[in-house]
């Protein structure tokens, strides 16, 4: 049987879970892979241009994107895509955007996103649900009266040629707003709330070789 933390306890230990791959990010890059990481700053946005302007994402590798059009990339989003915007300067800002097929996650021009506003997150439905981003899940349930909430996560990292490594956990969520964490035994997990997502990240330590939480999850129920 796997013993759930008490929520007190747990409310500490969201307080003092680190930036888990501050370390790890270069400041330039801005990738699928670590853009969950940077939980610290995320922000809803929007692209802004001409009507039928071309916003052309950048590279962010070999002195990129400073160097300008030198890492412009053929791929682009056009006025009135809606953005998730991590990192940023004061020229640059790093975005994800979820397309039909798959997501794109790259720097954009700061000057052709504009932010939006999100609303507090406070209410226990805000969390619950089935949240995959494919491949993995988190489940998010109520676990009481008193509004405490229940996470179980099922992870799967697909290695190829038929082999693939698991992991997960399962735990009381601590909640402060839009950010929350979950621990068990050395696992711990980081979310966030923002917009349709649940973004979450974690310490290496819930799973076999390669398999983090580490994602963008949508909720499907």
């Amino acid at each position: 049987m796997r013993t759930l933390l008490p929520i007190r306890l747990l409310s500490l230990s969201l307080l003092s879970l680190p930036l888990l791959a501050a370390a790890a990010d270069d400041a330039d890059f801005c990738r699928n892979g670590l853009f969950p990481h940077e939980q610290a700053q995320l922000d809803l946005g929007v692209i802004q241009g001409r009507p039928n302007e071309r916003v052309h994402f950048y590279d962010d590798n070999d002195g990129c994107p400073a160097k300008g059009a030198a890492c412009r990339r053929t791929s682009y989003l056009i006025p009135g895509d809606a953005v998730v915007v991590g990192k940023r300067n004061a020229d640059w800002a790093c975005v994800w955007y979820e397309g039909r097929k798959h997501e794109s996650v790259s720097w954009v021009p700061m000057r052709s996103v504009a932010l939006r506003p999100t609303a507090p997150l406070d209410r226990a439905q805000d969390w619950t649900g089935l949240w995959t981003d494919g491949t993995s899940s988190i489940r998010i349930a109520p676990a009481g009266k008193d509004g405490a909430l229940h996470m179980v996560s099922k992870l799967r990292w697909e290695g190829g040629e038929g082999r693939a490594n698991f992991g997960g956990m399962e735990g009381v969520l601590a909640r402060q707003g839009a950010r929350a964490g979950a621990v068990q035994g050395e696992c711990r997990v980081a979310l966030s709330r923002i917009g349709d997502y649940l973004v979450a990240d974690d310490n290496g330590a819930c799973g076999g070789m390669n398999v983090r939480h580490t994602s963008m999850y949508r909720r499907r129920k």
